[in-house]
């Protein structure tokens, strides 16, 4: 078992504590990587332990104590997170946007910024269409960081079908982007489909059961369904980390009966 690691060493006996703003880097970093690419000959990890000047394999162990953070794991992680890795879990369960700052850096995308206060040429408030154009910079970004999250989750494969290539995967939310804005960014609000039995997600053509199991609408035609069904499991097999929301899929639930009521 992995022993969670209090300080790391550089440069001869020094010792330092991790700060918030590094804690946020390895939950970053825990969030966007599966859990078999989570050891210290990850290159990912290597970049962060350089930018941080921590060893590769203490940025491991400190990106493996969001594991006993996790309620929704099957498996815990290490039983001693630390009082900053907590706040830090908390942060990002309420507020998951806190981290698109983090992702952007860490995997070279833009990150939207109005402006900078030192400049006194640049406003306060950005013009109008600065804003209209951070909007879908951001929205893309953190699209993006959901994919990453739901991806990794499900250790890059479709749970139906074993599709695993990410060319073919989406992840799909349960409640959409427009529907629920507090889940957007919410891993337990993602499942990661191939791209057929996504849009039919999407769309309210399918759903799962209390059980986890493939419901098929019964206004979908013949041939469709029987390419719908072509699975490996007609039960959803759950994901290393991030278990879907019961009640997201609830919802999910509810509205593919009505879209049934409404189509009758």
């Amino acid at each position: 078992m992995l022993r969670r690691p209090v300080h790391d060493v550089r440069m001869g006996d020094k010792r330092r504590n991790w700060t918030r703003e590094e804690t946020l880097e390895a939950l970053a970093l825990y969030l966007r990587t599966p859990f078999g690419r989570l050891h210290e000959r990850n290159p990912d990890i290597i970049r962060l332990a350089e930018r941080l000047g921590r060893t590769p394999g203490a940025v491991t162990l400190k990106a493996c104590n969001f594991a006993a953070l996790d309620e929704s794991l099957p498996r815990k992680g290490m039983a001693h997170a630390s009082r900053i890795d907590r706040e830090v879990w908390e942060t990002f369960r309420h507020d998951p946007e806190i981290l698109l700052p983090v992702f952007a850096r860490q995997t070279g995308m833009e990150e939207p910024t109005p402006g900078l206060a030192e400049d006194a040429a640049t406003p306060l408030r950005p013009a109008p269409e600065t804003t209209e154009r951070i909007a879908p910079v951001r929205q893309r970004l953190g699209q993006t960081f959901f994919r990453r999250m739901v991806l990794a989750a499900w250790a890059g494969r479709c749970p139906l079908t074993g599709v695993n290539d990410a060319r073919l995967l989406n992840a799909s939310h349960i409640v959409a982007w427009k529907d629920d804005p507090a889940n957007r960014l919410n891993p337990r609000n993602g499942i990661c489909l191939n791209t057929l039995h996504d849009r039919a997600f999407d769309r309210h053509l399918i759903t799962f059961d209390e059980d986890m199991r493939l419901v098929i609408a019964p206004d979908v035609p013949d041939d469709a369904r029987r390419v719908l069904e072509q699975v490996d499991s007609l039960r959803l097999s759950m994901p290393e980390r991030f278990r879907p929301d019961p009640a997201l899929l609830d919802a999910h639930r509810r509205r593919f009966h009505q879209r049934l009521r409404a189509a009758t």
